[in-house]
């Protein structure tokens, strides 16, 4: 299916560094990861991506950097003739740029100041073309809010300035906040439920250096709307004793917990046992009804193109939430140390070496514990941090992923 097309206005656009500018890239390339067509209208900017179109329009930019005489006049409270020029100038060039668009999202003009012209041409775009295609006015700052610009706005109730207090009913509001949705409101003397809340997000993926793969799998198995994700990166030995993970899993989602056990652990193709051992650990996921919950990365390896090697290992650590470490013998525990730097919580079994290793600093487990016990234990452990409650929150609230599943696909749809 050929989308419709969607436009994303304002003064500039990376390179040109700022808050604004970063989050409408993001937007456009979460758009455009998900199918949609994209085209930047902007003063500046340009985009590596060939999905993302880029139209420079100069007389965007702000109006201090291209016009400083008549932006003088304006904060002086003159609007001489060129301005009107500007205005229709900028709206004539707006339209044709707009012939093929459904929807128009534009950031931050309506409400800042910077380039008034520009801000009354849209108004004037809004009004004729308000029924052909849906606009909508993302609201990120307000000049009349803000002490260090009200100076600049010598007449708020004398056009063009009132603009900047005008509800255009001909476009929907949103800001990026709860308070934001309420000093705007009190601006335009509307209900507040009239205008639409969208938080700004964060590139998870690209901030935790996450390989495309990873990322994908890791949406793929739920490994983000998991409550709980253990996971334990080793070999595939009866020592390490995973029956233990699989069956306090087990005992979780009888208490209505969704989590995930993942192991790493390849069979080894020399040692017969170790194939054995597979197959138990699969009979007994089968038979406590987890096997949809046990995530055994070797077996995906084709379907993701998995190395495993180390830095793929590596990155299971950023995406998972505690380190459970299930072995009833070990030497020492390399991924304690991994984990510790990862900041990541620890549970392990209380056997020497691990427990020389951890000191204070994790979750002891006896193996004689009852997996009851086991399965109350990990759960308040993990409950008691914030960390690993913060980490889920941003990942499911805050993501680009999220923000595009929660509020954009709605926005853009074409059939809204």
């Amino acid at each position: 299916m050929v989308r419709n097309k969607i436009a994303l206005i304002h003064y500039s656009y990376p390179p040109v560094i700022g808050g604004v500018e970063f989050t409408i890239k993001a937007h456009a390339h979460i758009l455009a990861k998900n199918g949609h067509r994209v085209k930047i209208i902007a003063g500046a900017g340009e985009d590596e991506k060939e999905s993302v179109e880029v139209k420079v329009m100069p007389l965007l930019g702000s109006l201090a950097l291209f016009d400083r005489q008549l932006d003088e006049k304006l904060k002086r409270g003159e609007v001489p003739e060129r301005f009107y020029k500007l205005k229709n100038e900028i709206l004539s060039q707006l339209e044709r740029e707009i012939q093929d668009v459904k929807v128009c999202i534009i950031h931050n003009v309506m409400t800042m100041h910077f380039n008034l012209p520009f801000t009354c041409a849209l108004d004037e775009l809004v009004t004729r073309w308000h029924e052909r295609i849906r606009f909508y006015f993302w609201c990120h700052d307000f000049s009349l809010n803000n002490p260090a610009y009200i100076k600049q706005i010598p007449d708020p109730e004398k056009y063009p300035w009132n603009l900047l207090s005008k509800f255009n009913r001909g476009a929907g509001y949103i800001t990026i906040s709860k308070l934001r949705q309420r000093q705007l409101a009190r601006l335009f003397g509307v209900d507040a439920d009239t205008i639409q809340v969208i938080p700004n997000g964060i590139d998870v993926q690209t901030f935790l250096n996450l390989s495309e793969k990873i990322w994908n799998l890791s949406w793929d198995k739920g490994f983000f709307e998991s409550e709980l994700v253990m996971f334990f990166p080793s070999r595939m030995l009866r020592r390490k004793n995973y029956e233990l993970g699989i069956r306090v899993l087990s005992e979780m989602k009888k208490r209505g917990k969704k989590c995930k056990f993942v192991i790493t652990a390849p069979p080894d193709p020399h040692n017969p046992e170790a194939a054995k051992y597979l197959d138990y650990l699969h009979s007994l996921s089968r038979k406590l009804r987890v096997e949809e919950e046990v995530i055994f990365l070797y077996e995906l390896k084709e379907d993701y193109n998995l190395k495993l090697d180390y830095q793929e290992i590596k990155d299971f650590y950023s995406v998972c939430d505690v380190l459970f470490i299930t072995s009833i013998q070990e030497g020492f525990g390399i991924p304690l140390l991994e984990a510790g730097l990862k900041r990541l919580p620890i549970v392990c079994t209380n056997i020497e070496p691990l427990l020389e290793i951890v000191g204070d600093h994790a979750l002891k487990i006896d193996l004689k514990d009852l997996i009851p016990a086991v399965a109350e234990k990990i759960i308040s452990y993990v409950e008691s941090s914030p960390t690993v409650k913060m980490f889920k929150r941003v990942v499911v609230r805050y993501s680009w992923e999220a923000i595009y599943r929660n509020y954009l696909k709605k926005l853009v749809n074409e059939n809204a």
